[in-house]
């Protein structure tokens, strides 16, 4: 007699096929790249509010010295222009009325404001100007007034920066903006005189 023979098969069902090494080498790659597009957008992000702060803050520390500039310039009774010419000066000193003496110097791209009064100093401010700049008081004789003139490197002397030291002194500068006011005469002192009523004299 012949026996027969039996057969049997294993057959798994609801497996898991496996994950090939490029499958995961892809991931990766794709988790990599996404992963630097996200630090690149926040690194711009930040950098752009730091920028924005910036430039609102020196906006309004400039905006503070032009009024104050102004007003002294308005009250005073004489100008000094110290360490260089009424043309051209790092440093102005302005004398008002009362023994008071107000310091202007240009450090950098600082300005600093000291008040004196009776040979004590009673209040110091310091302004910021934009980096690169370049300022300097000025007095026009003519005209009886004085003021300050801030210009601003153009692009390719920033470009330039890192250039050799003789090319770096002879950049051109571009004229931002100047402040000019009239000495000894203050504006809106004389407005408010112009609209006091007359006396009646009997």
């Amino acid at each position: 007699m012949k026996r027969r023979g039996f057969s049997f098969s294993i057959k798994q069902h609801n497996t898991l096929t496996g994950i090939s090494l490029v499958e995961v080498v892809v991931a990766m790659g794709i988790a990599t790249v996404l992963m630097g597009i996200s630090m690149t957008t926040m690194h711009t992000v930040l950098r752009a509010e730091r920028e924005t702060s910036k430039a609102a803050w020196l906006g309004a520390s400039f905006h503070r010295f032009s009024r104050l500039i102004r007003s002294d310039i308005h009250a005073a009774t004489s100008l000094d222009f110290q360490n260089g010419t009424p043309q051209s000066s790092p440093e102005l000193t302005i004398q008002k009325a009362g023994n008071e003496v107000v310091k202007y110097r240009i450090e950098g791209h600082q300005i600093i404001r000291v008040v004196s009064r009776q040979d004590q100093r009673v209040h110091r401010d310091t302004f910021h100007l934009p980096e690169g700049s370049h300022a300097h008081f000025f007095q026009q004789a003519r005209l009886n007034q004085a003021g300050i003139s801030i210009d601003q490197p153009d692009a390719l002397s920033i470009l330039g920066q890192n250039a050799a030291d003789e090319r770096e002194n002879e950049r051109p500068y571009l004229h931002e903006l100047s402040i000019i006011s009239t000495i000894g005469h203050d504006y809106r002192l004389s407005e408010l005189l112009k609209k006091q009523p007359e006396k009646e004299t009997n």
